[in-house]
């Protein structure tokens, strides 16, 4: 019979909680989007927190243009968005929840409601247990 004593167990405890931690944040439940007034945008998806996937979001904007600001913060849900095309009249929707093929075209729709003429899906992603 082998010993497992009280040493060896608090660190395989140890060793479980950071294993479970790391997975948390991998799985993280928060995403976001953002947006500039010209169009650019940036998202993130699986944060383990609001902030971190708000910071995420809005550095990825940045890539693209100037002035970007969250617009949308999700948790645990799918998103589809949406951009008209037109440089000159710019149009980003986005819809969250129902299934893929729904959620699609609503987000499609809602960009032509809005005046779109030329709306396209520009990312569709998941975050936590919505996957």
């Amino acid at each position: 019979m082998t010993r497992f004593g009280l040493k060896r167990f608090l660190f395989v405890l140890e060793f479980m909680v950071a294993l479970g931690s790391a997975s948390a944040q991998a799985q993280g439940q928060f995403g976001a989007l953002s947006l500039s007034p010209e169009g650019a945008w940036g998202y993130s998806a699986s944060f383990a927190t609001i902030d971190i996937a708000q910071d995420r979001a809005v550095e990825e904007c940045r890539k693209y243009g100037k002035g970007c600001q969250i617009v949308r913060v999700f948790q645990n849900v799918c998103v589809a968005v949406a951009r008209n095309e037109d440089s000159k009249n710019v149009i980003v929707n986005w819809v969250s929840g129902y299934n893929a093929a729904e959620r699609t075209r609503r987000a499609l729709a809602n960009c032509r409601n809005d005046g779109g003429t030329d709306c396209r899906i520009l990312k569709e992603f998941c975050t936590g247990d919505a996957r």
